[in-house]
Order: C-alpha cells, then sequence, then structure tokens
C-alpha cells in the first residue's frame, strides 16, 4: 500500500470510524480498522459485530493494498500530525506513516482476519430527507429504555409506508412518536426496530448530507450517507401495540409557552429527590402552578402563565420526563392533554410543522392522600 491524503481529511475519518470500535473486548481484533487503498480513494472500515462503519476519501494511492491497525492508536497520531499531507506506506503486517517531519511505524495484520461486514449496497433502497430523519430520531430516541430486560424496548421503532414514515421510542413509562408525511413508497407498510447507538451515528454523519438512503434485510439496516456507511443489526422481536395506550378523550387541556415551562419546571425540579424527581403541576382556572417538596431538601414552587380548561387537580410526574419532552421540541407553546391524575398524559407541540405529527405520552407518578 502507498498512498497520499489530507491530513484534515483523513483524521476526521478515522475519528469517525474509530468510534464505532468498542472501549473494550473480548475479542482483540475488534479494536483495529481496516484500511484498504483502492485508485483514488481510501476505504476505512470498523466494527463491533453489531454495528459497522464504512468510510470512503479520496486519496493518491499509487500502490493498492490492505492491512489491519489498530484504531484508537492510529486515530491519535493523525489527530497530532501538523502537515497538510500524510503519506500511508505498508503491507500486511505493518504501517509507516509519514507527515511533515514526523514518521511512525505500526503494527498491523493481514486484511483476512478481520470480521466479514454485512454488504447491503445491492440491495433496493429508499431515500429520505436527512434532516427531516434527523429532527424524528432526536425526537424520539431520548424515550427508548436504557435497560435490555425487554430488548425490542431498547430500541426505536421505525415505521414505513407508502406516503409516510414514523418513528417511537418508549420504556413503558413514556413514550414519543413523530411522523412525517414523506413518498417512502414501502408497500406493504413495515416496522423496523433500530439500536440508538445507531442512529446517533446516523445523526452525526446528516451534518455534511442533505439525503440518506436506506437498505435493509432480515437482520441488518444500511445507512448510506454521502461517503459513509453505517450497518446495524436489527433488534429482533414484536414492538408492543403503542396506539392501544394512547388517549384519545383526554379532556382537560392547558396550554402554556414551551420555554415558559421549561425553565419554571428545571428550576422548581432542582429541590426534587434524587431519585423519583418528583413534581407536581397544580392545575386550575388561574393557570398551572409547578411545586416540589422533599423532605432532606425542602420547597419549591413557580407559577406559569398558563391557559386551563378542565377540572382542577394536582397530578405528579417525573420532571426528567417533562424535560426531555420540553428539549426536544423548538415550538412556542406546547398543549398538555389530561384524562385523571393517574391517566396517561399527552403533549403535543403546538403550532406543528405542516407535514407533521408529534406526541408523547407521560405516565404520571402516583400521590399519596397527603400530597
Amino acid at each position: 500500500m502507498k498512498a497520499t491524503v489530507a491530513q484534515g481529511d483523513l483524521s476526521k475519518t478515522l475519528t469517525l470510524v474509530a468510534s464505532v470500535v468498542p472501549a473494550t473486548s473480548s475479542i482483540p481484533i475488534l479494536s483495529n480498522m481496516l484500511i484498504e487503498a483502492e485508485k483514488g480513494k481510501l476505504r476505512i472500515s470498523s466494527t463491533d459485530l453489531d454495528i459497522s462503519v464504512i468510510s470512503e476519501i479520496q486519496a493518491d494511492v499509487s500502490e493498492e493494498g490492505s492491512i489491519i491497525i489498530p484504531a484508537k492508536r492510529l486515530s491519535e497520531i493523525v489527530r497530532e500530525l501538523s502537515g497538510d499531507e500524510v503519506y500511508l506506506e505498508g503491507d500486511e503486517k505493518q504501517l509507516k506513516v509519514i507527515c511533515a517531519r514526523a514518521a511512525f511505524r505500526m503494527m498491523g495484520m493481514d486484511k483476512e482476519q478481520f470480521p466479514k461486514i454485512v454488504d447491503l449496497e445491492s440491495e433496493k433502497k429508499i431515500t429520505v430527507d436527512g434532516r427531516a430523519l434527523e429532527r424524528m430520531i432526536r425526537s424520539t430516541i431520548y424515550a427508548v429504555a436504557k435497560d435490555e430486560t425487554r430488548p425490542v424496548l431498547s430500541g426505536v421503532l421505525w415505521e414505513l409506508g407508502k406516503e409516510e414514515m414514523s418513528m417511537v421510542g418508549t420504556d413503558a413509562h413514556r413514550l414519543a412518536r413523530m411522523s412525517i408525511k414523506v413518498s417512502c413508497g414501502v408497500e406493504p407498510s413495515l416496522g423496523l426496530i433500530v439500536p440508538p447507538k445507531a442512529l446517533n451515528h446516523v445523526v452525526r454523519l446528516i451534518e455534511d448530507a442533505t439525503e440518506v438512503s436506506i437498505a435493509f434485510d432480515r437482520g441488518f439496516i444500511g445507512f448510506f450517507v454521502g461517503n459513509t456507511i453505517v450497518y446495524s443489526r436489527r433488534i429482533e422481536g414484536t414492538f408492543p401495540n403503542y396506539k392501544q395506550v394512547i388517549p384519545t378523550e383526554n379532556k382537560n387541556i392547558l396550554k402554556t409557552n414551551r420555554l415558559d415551562l421549561l425553565t419554571a419546571v428545571r428550576r422548581v425540579s432542582l429541590l426534587s429527590d434524587s431519585k423519583t424527581r418528583k413534581i407536581k403541576m397544580h392545575l386550575s382556572k388561574k393557570g398551572l402552578k409547578v411545586s416540589t417538596s422533599t423532605p432532606d431538601l425542602g420547597e419549591a414552587e413557580e407559577e406559569v402563565p398558563a391557559d386551563y380548561v378542565g377540572e382542577e387537580m394536582v397530578i405528579g410526574y417525573n420532571a426528567n420526563y417533562i424535560l426531555d419532552i420540553l428539549k426536544t421540541t423548538d415550538t412556542t407553546d406546547i398543549r398538555i392533554e389530561i384524562g385523571t391524575p393517574v391517566g396517561p398524559t399527552v403533549l403535543r407541540p403546538t403550532p406543528e410543522p405542516e407535514g407533521e405529527s408529534y406526541l408523547c405520552l407521560v405516565m404520571p407518578l402516583r400521590l399519596s392522600e397527603s400530597e
């Protein structure tokens, strides 16, 4: 292998590809990346067996070849180089890295030892707007389960249809769903459960691309973003029927400024219990009051200007759940639909952009009779 490549391009790509390399692994080969030099380009790949990243950059290649090299170490070396161009020369056992007055020699391995990465490039692809996909991911990924006792809840459900796509995240205590009208051309409709780690990689890539192409088979899904591909193993299982838990007749309606509520909840929650994060919302014709009371810490309350139509009530919530929702939307107002103090609450940004539908569901915390 003999190739010359821009230092900035190489450093950025190595950092991107190395991000999927596990910090620790019982399989030593996974701490490495595969570098392949072909005519006019370098292809750099890494995998943890569940998620793989493959990225290509332009290079002046005078001799084709490949090598497996420690991922983090090479990324750190190239990031510290000060020259404009990096010269790479190697065979199947070692790699020389030369830039300006600096020279490194790293021991490597033969390409054949690298795990085989799934290839979906020949599969039929659908193409979606990158910014729309980014909004959907950011608006739902926070709600997925953090543990894997129920594996299907540790991923995001991505529903694809002929003229609409939706994403849903839930941990059984809260739920977030965003739908966008877009021509996907998928018939019949289908649902894929995608790990959050893969979606986070895709979000970072979307900054440089306006469109994202997606391909999938029975076990994997691939995101094609510019010169980079992210492959991910799909989560197997049946996602719960989330639609049946979304109430349609919550008649108590509160409307308030999103930022006013966000700042009030954030301030009041400073004195909430560190485990439950419980706050209370007092709803009446006068508007909204947010409060908390924790024996070892103290009390806090704040009034929030709001329009409320419905029965007077006090309802408890996990402050973090409310904050997550308010931080992931950028509309002016928020509409809160409540049935009873123990039933699911629905929050919707308002006004919603044309062609989009976003709702969040939160299960309240039970309050004692003294509260």
